[in-house]
């Protein structure tokens, strides 16, 4: 899969499969939730060691492929105290 984007499947099976192939992640509870036929989102947390953990928010666009990635928020934490935090959203370009 040279691009995880190409369709909603191939996005959903590499967030499912992501500590696989990136053994740093130690633990993800990352869930692609479909909301509609050219719509989804993805939601959750990705855990690396020295109590490191990655907050993950997209919403992504399917109605054309390979898809886009037009909001997105992620937050770094380490332990209770966060680190830094971005937002981005495509349409405010």
């Amino acid at each position: 899969m040279n691009n995880p984007l190409r369709t909603p499947e191939d996005y959903e099976l590499f967030l499912y499969t992501i500590t696989d192939k990136f053994p740093s992640v130690h633990r993800s509870t990352l869930t692609f939730i479909r909301k509609g036929a050219s719509l989804a989102r993805v939601a959750g947390e990705l855990f690396f060691e020295h109590e490191i953990r990655v907050v993950v928010r997209e919403r992504i666009l399917y109605d054309r492929l390979p898809a886009v990635i037009d909001w997105y928020g992620y937050e770094v934490w380490k332990g209770y105290e966060k680190l830094y935090w971005y937002d981005f959203s495509a349409t405010s370009q």
